[in-house]
Formats: structure tokens, C-alpha cells, sequence
């Protein structure tokens, strides 16, 4: 088994979440931001998993390797996510989780501040568009 095939696994699985929060404008705990990670934070943080599981990967060396060895390393990307699925499931039961809810929830429901807009700019294309309507 690969470690490196793990390490992907366990990369693309997290940056599921991070890129689901971070689209919905949601805040998100990130390394990059802490427990109160703004939505552009974990779109950041997603790809950076996404960059980093495929690097692990090495897509090219793919093509060159059988069928026989290309099953061992999808059981090992499977490892991975199967680590990384249960280390949050765990995590996400602890009370340094439940805190952080509790934090985002709180910040979310007080008052926006007079400088704020009331209503959400409208998305106009493009990346960096995407990343000004997430803060």
C-alpha cells in the first residue's frame, strides 16, 4: 500500500466539505482561518486539497502501471477516505466541535454591521468575481 495513495485519499474526501461551505457562503474551520473561516478561506482550503491529493496521486505514473496494481492503489485511496471520513465523524463528536458551532451559529445570527449590504451581490462570472461575493 502506497502512503501516498492514502494521504490523496483522505485529501480530495476533505476537500469535499470545505468547497460545499465555502460555495454557500458559510463559515468553515480551516487552518488557514481558524474555527471561524470565512467561505473564501475554505474555497482556498478546498483547493489545496484538491492540488495536494493530486499530486500525491501522480496521475501520469497511472497510465503506465496494470490493472493489477491500479486495484491495489484504489484500495489504498479508499483507505484514505475511509480514515479521513471516520477522523471527522469522531472529531465532529467533540466538544471543541460542538464550541465552534456554537461560535459560527452566534456570529450568524447577530446583527450585520451598518456597512454591510441587505442583500447578497449577484454572482457576475469569473473566479475572482467568486471569491469578493463569498466575503
Amino acid at each position: 500500500m502506497r502512503t501516498r495513495d492514502v494521504l490523496a485519499g483522505a485529501l480530495l474526501l476533505n476537500a469535499i466539505p470545505h468547497t460545499i461551505m465555502g460555495l454557500a457562503g458559510k463559515r468553515c474551520m480551516t487552518p488557514l482561518g481558524g474555527a471561524n473561516s470565512p467561505p473564501a478561506a475554505n474555497i482556498v482550503w478546498a483547493g489545496l486539497n484538491i492540488l495536494g491529493g493530486a499530486a500525491a496521486l501522480g496521475p501520469g505514473t497511472w497510465r503506465s502501471i496494470g490493472q493489477r496494481d491500479a486495484d491495489e492503489r484504489l484500495r489504498a485511496i479508499t483507505w484514505g477516505i475511509i480514515a479521513m471520513a471516520a477522523f471527522a465523524a469522531v472529531y465532529e463528536l467533540t466538544p471543541s466541535a460542538a464550541q465552534h458551532r456554537l461560535v459560527r451559529a452566534e456570529l450568524a445570527s447577530s446583527p450585520a454591521p451598518a456597512t454591510r449590504r441587505a442583500s447578497p451581490r449577484p454572482f457576475t462570472g469569473g473566479p475572482r468575481i467568486l471569491a469578493m461575493t463569498c466575503t
